[in-house]
């Protein structure tokens, strides 16, 4: 009888080599070398956190905002590089991951908020008060941050059409004039009752502040998405040679 050969380098041998791609060893599928889905994660976590926030009313002494006031323009920028390095699809494929993220983030709230308190615990009031708006916040929020992102990512796509490589700061600001107006209105109408605000002049005040606010940041971010964009389009070994490495 021939007898079986065994050692190191022998299938089902602890020696055997498992490496992805070795002969008989488990295969795996390759992930393309790739910073979009780190962009992606940072998406997700950016939408949600900012939904969050914005379920406190703050108030600068006359300015009206929310709590999310310092993290959602952040979003705007962080579009701005993914549609500026991986085009309007790629955009369109992280806003909607985004906006899934977000709605289930809401609906996780919802179930939480509704499953019974432990005898144990004293603070279900003080849950539902924090995080009781964040469906309907986030609801206003998603839809803004919707119609906004699509508007932002398809007209900074249709402008580098035009200018290709060049004036990447017109396009940049260009989108987000329009982007955030559309994402600004639709989360403020939603918003405004929810945190208290009834009177026309203040809705107003939200409304304007929270538009103008977002599109500064915009541009006082600009030195910083500037070489954030360069960083990514050098990096990534599928852009075009359009931009020397």
């Amino acid at each position: 009888m021939q007898s079986t050969p065994t050692g190191p380098g022998t299938p089902g041998t602890p020696g055997h080599d498992t490496t992805p791609g070795a002969p008989n060893g488990p295969t795996y599928a390759r992930r393309p070398k790739t910073y979009f889905d780190l962009l992606l994660a940072l998406y997700c976590v950016l939408l949600i956190l900012s939904n969050i926030g914005a379920t406190k009313g703050v108030a600068f002494g006359p300015i009206l905002t929310d709590g999310g006031f310092f993290l959602f323009p952040l979003a705007y920028v962080l579009g701005d590089v993914v549609t500026e390095v991986y085009g309007f699809k790629a955009a369109r494929r992280a806003i909607i991951t985004s906006f899934c993220a977000g709605a289930f983030a809401s609906l996780s709230f919802w179930i939480t908020i509704m499953l019974p308190s432990a005898d144990f615990y004293e603070n279900q009031t003080a849950f539902e008060t924090v995080l009781g708006p964040v469906p309907r916040i986030i609801g206003g929020s998603l839809l803004g941050f919707l119609v906004g992102q699509l508007l932002n990512a398809w007209i900074m796509a249709l402008i580098k059409k035009w200018t290709r490589e060049r004036f990447m700061w017109v396009r940049l600001i260009g989108s987000t004039l329009v982007g955030e107006f559309a994402d600004t209105l639709i989360f403020c109408t939603v918003a405004a009752p929810i945190l208290g605000i009834q009177q026309f002049g203040d809705f107003a005040n939200y409304v304007v502040v929270g538009y103008f606010y977002k599109c500064l940041i915009e541009v006082v971010l600009l030195p910083i998405t500037y070489p954030t964009i360069g960083w990514f389009k050098r990096h990534e070994p599928t852009y075009p040679g359009a931009v020397s490495r």
